[in-house]
C-alpha cells in the first residue's frame, strides 16, 4: 500500500514541482506509516527507482532517443543504458534516504515507549 501510494503521489507532485520534490512524499508517508527503518528505506528506494526509471524511459521514447543521446555525450558517452541507470540509482537513493529520514524523525518526535518486558530484555 505504501509503495503504490508513494509512486502515485510522487508522480503527481513531480509533474508540477521541481525534481527534488520527489523526496517530500516518501518522507511524509514513512513518517506517517513506516513500520521499521529497513522497510521504510526499501519502500522509498524501490518506489522512487521505479518512478524515475519509468519517467526517464518515457522521455527517451518520447524524444526518439535524441535527448538521451545528447545528454549521454555530455557524460563522456556513457550511452542510453548508462544514463537511465544513473538516473534510476540517483532517484532511488534520494527516495530511500528521504523515506528513512521520515521514519527516523517520527521515532525522534514520538518515541515508542517500550513495555516492561522489552525493557528487561534490553537490559539483559
Amino acid at each position: 500500500m505504501q509503495f503504490v501510494l508513494m509512486i502515485l503521489l510522487s508522480a503527481m507532485v513531480q509533474y508540477f514541482l521541481p525534481w527534488w520534490s520527489v523526496v517530500i512524499i516518501p518522507f511524509l508517508i514513512s513518517a506517517w506509516k513506516g513500520k521499521s527503518g529497513s522497510k521504510a528505506f526499501l519502500n522509498g528506494f524501490l518506489a522512487t527507482a521505479l518512478l524515475w526509471f519509468g519517467m526517464a524511459y518515457y522521455e527517451h521514447l518520447r524524444s526518439g532517443g535524441i535527448l538521451t543521446d545528447r545528454i549521454s555525450e555530455l557524460f563522456r558517452g556513457i550511452g542510453t543504458i548508462g544514463l537511465l541507470t544513473a538516473t534510476t540509482w540517483s532517484g532511488a537513493l534520494l527516495g530511500g534516504m528521504a523515506s528513512l529520514s521520515g521514519y527516523l524523525v517520527r521515532q525522534a518526535v514520538f518515541p515508542k515507549n517500550p513495555s516492561p518486558a522489552e525493557k528487561a530484555q534490553a537490559y539483559w
